[in-house]
């Protein structure tokens, strides 16, 4: 379950599940984009070309 949670700064955080994180190869301070979708949104990874090649290097070792 993806949970928000308010920062005593007022700020808003989106926690995912850490099975969920690794999964996407998702690491701390990774920026996601915002897109509107129907009735909510969708999130996209934002990765850099290095980080695009880490994330397929993780993925078919998952698989294979």
């Amino acid at each position: 379950m993806v949970k928000i949670q308010k920062l005593p700064s007022g700020q808003l955080v989106i926690t995912l599940p850490k099975l969920l994180a690794e999964y996407e190869g998702l690491k701390k301070g990774m920026e996601l984009d915002f897109k509107k979708h129907k009735d909510g949104f969708i999130l996209e990874i934002k990765r850099n070309s290095s980080e695009a090649d880490n994330a397929k290097i993780i993925n078919k070792k998952r698989k294979g």
